[in-house]
């Protein structure tokens, strides 16, 4: 059992930390800025007081029953869609319960030491704790939703440091490879067992898609630097997020000596090599 959870503990992760948002009440900042837009718009007339009553009754709905319908019945008229985006919360306008939170830090401590079998230090529950809240609390350059686990683990070495230094880098470094590797693998599974459909239709590629899966196929030919992906944004086609994120697990075992890793370096030069290929074979001419 315990095996099970710690197969997919990052998966599992991610998604309770931003279920965390599915039970947060607007700050009091944000409270007040859709008083203002209601009222701005005419569908509030009374005070700010009841506003906020009202609106507190609506985050008490279940997530999937938080609809527009369910605001408009209290307002003076129906909103615009557009107004009602501003409903959705996120984690710099969202207060989270702290009782969830510190759940969630305990069960993340248990898994860690556990399933992860670690002892270090920087497992430890306050750590956790401190961790989340830098996520749940995030400054202006921070992700505020959609958190990934690489968000998580670079939250947490944030934490670490302010707490500790440069004390527990060694070990920091070992954990979150693992743990990174732990996710990329599930992710790399999850894909290989999907149906693949038995006609696989031609996928158009832009000439920088080509070219950076020509530059990736001879990194790994060659065993050099993986090229990192020409746009900000991220690949937008389902095959070369996918091959980005092998190339991403690649460069975790690329460079090191720990033999946990090297074992699976052939293997996902090998799929890397595969992907490539397939993708040019694929391409619509």
């Amino acid at each position: 059992m315990i095996q099970d959870l710690w197969h997919t503990f990052p998966r599992t992760l991610v998604e309770r930390i931003n279920s965390l948002l599915d039970e947060a009440e607007p700050s009091p900042a944000k409270a007040f800025q859709l008083y203002k837009s209601c009222q701005s718009e005419n569908l509030w007339s009374d005070t700010f007081e009841k506003f906020q009553k009202k609106l507190n009754l609506f985050y008490q709905l279940p997530k999937h029953d938080r609809k527009k319908s369910a605001m408009d019945k209290v307002l003076d008229a129906p909103m615009s869609s557009v107004t009602f985006e501003e409903f959705h919360l996120n984690f710099r306008n969202g207060l989270v319960d702290n009782r969830s939170l510190t759940s969630l830090a305990s069960w993340t401590h248990h898994l860690l030491r556990v399933g992860g079998k670690y002892t270090s230090l920087v497992i430890a529950e306050d750590v956790i704790t401190k961790t989340l809240n830098y996520i749940t609390h995030p400054p202006l350059f921070e992700k505020s939703s959609n958190i990934d686990f690489d968000d998580f683990c670079e939250a947490w070495k944030k934490t670490v440091f302010k707490l500790y230094g440069r004390n527990h880098d060694a070990e920091m470094t070992r954990i979150v490879g693992e743990l990174r590797m732990l996710s990329a693998q599930l992710i790399q599974e999850e894909s290989e067992h999907r149906e693949r459909p038995l006609l696989i239709p031609g996928i158009y590629l832009t000439q920088t898609e080509i070219d950076w899966t020509m530059a990736v196929m001879e990194a790994a030919e060659e065993n050099l630097e993986m090229p990192k992906y020409p746009l900000s944004r991220g690949p937008q086609k389902p095959r070369l997020i996918e091959l980005l994120r092998v190339v991403q697990l690649f460069k975790i075992v690329q460079n090191t000596k720990l033999p946990e890793f090297v074992q699976h370096r052939e293997r996902i030069r090998a799929t890397i090599l595969d992907r490539c290929q397939r993708l040019l074979a694929d391409k619509a001419s």
